[in-house]
């Protein structure tokens, strides 16, 4: 589903951008993904039921979500065709990557020992930014007491690890190698 999820966010991100209504597209977006989080279940009961057909799950659309844009009801209205409405929060997953491609920003995910505090933040903010390019960098600061000291940063796919764990792993390693 991940390819699939891929192309039709594509296609709307495609869309919004020649529509020039990206950001709108966005913001309507993310509260659509925000509302059905718990309701996927009976999105995919829904993908999933015989009993309902292309009008039903088609007009369940038009219904619950009537009042959002023409190019995004058009694709939430394909999806209920395809049975792949259970398939909402990927498809954002996939606009959501591009939207943030587009605008030369990520997520950042720092893991520390104890709450940040916001000068330690920004710091830490400023050394991404400068390490992966990014204009903007939208952080979250998780507790996380197995590092023993330092921090563990998550970006994206990219892992930046200065925690006591790590450096005494990579000593263990040495030690082993050694042997």
């Amino acid at each position: 589903m991940a390819n699939i999820a891929k192309k039709y966010a594509k296609a709307l991100f495609d869309t919004a951008k020649d529509a020039d209504i990206l950001d709108d597209m966005y913001d309507e977006f993310s509260i659509i993904n925000e509302a059905v989080q718990s309701e996927s279940e009976k999105l995919q009961a829904l993908d999933t039921d015989p009993q309902k057909d292309v009008e039903q799950r088609r007009r369940f659309v038009s219904i619950v979500f009537g009042q959002t844009n023409q190019y995004l009801q058009n694709m939430l209205t394909i999806l209920a065709s395809n049975r792949h409405l259970g398939h909402i929060h990927e498809i954002y997953s996939a606009f959501e990557t591009l939207y943030n491609e587009q605008h030369n920003q990520d997520y950042a995910v720092i893991e520390s020992v104890y709450q940040l505090s916001e000068e330690e933040l920004s710091s830490i903010e400023e050394i991404i930014k400068e390490r992966t390019k990014l204009s903007k960098v939208m952080i979250t600061n998780k507790i996380n007491p197995e590092l023993i000291g330092g921090i563990r940063v998550k970006v994206g796919t990219k892992v930046m690890d200065a925690s006591i764990k790590n450096d005494l792993s990579q000593l263990e390693r040495q030690f082993i190698r050694v042997k």
